[in-house]
């Protein structure tokens, strides 16, 4: 018996799954997702599921419907980028991404903007300086 109620369990969510992935085919009007888009979009609506108080945080109302609001989930695929950037993987991001991760995505330290203007300067100066070497005077 309990092997019965643990194959329907798991039919149930297989069959989850698929109408989920068939979300984004019905959906978009434009040009298709790619398999990475769809994947971390994907990843980013589990993770906003898994943390309900999150999801309170940042509901919009749209008549009678609450829905949550896009911002929850750009938030989360800022987050998940991060993570996968270092390596990590979904099942590894899905485990241990925690909702102050998700809402503190959008913060880049200072120190960090600092850096990356530094190293555009030095970009410039390097593509600038190869552009008058190349010049033969």
């Amino acid at each position: 018996m309990a092997r019965l109620e643990d194959r329907l369990a798991e039919l149930a969510k297989q069959r989850e799954e698929e109408e989920h992935d068939d979300v984004w085919e019905r959906l978009t009007e434009g040009e298709h997702l790619d398999t990475a888009t769809r994947q971390a979009l994907d990843l980013a609506h589990k993770v906003v599921s898994k943390f309900p108080e999150l999801s309170g945080r940042y509901k919009t109302y749209a008549g009678a419907a609450v829905v949550v609001s896009s911002v929850a989930t750009v938030l989360a695929g800022i987050a998940i980028a991060r993570r996968m950037k270092r390596g990590h993987t979904a099942e590894r991001i899905l485990a241990e991404l925690t909702p102050e991760e998700i809402e503190q995505a959008a913060d880049v330290p200072r120190r960090e903007q600092r850096l990356i203007r530094m190293l555009r300067r030095v970009g410039r100066r390097r593509a600038g300086a190869g552009a008058d070497s190349g010049t033969g005077e």
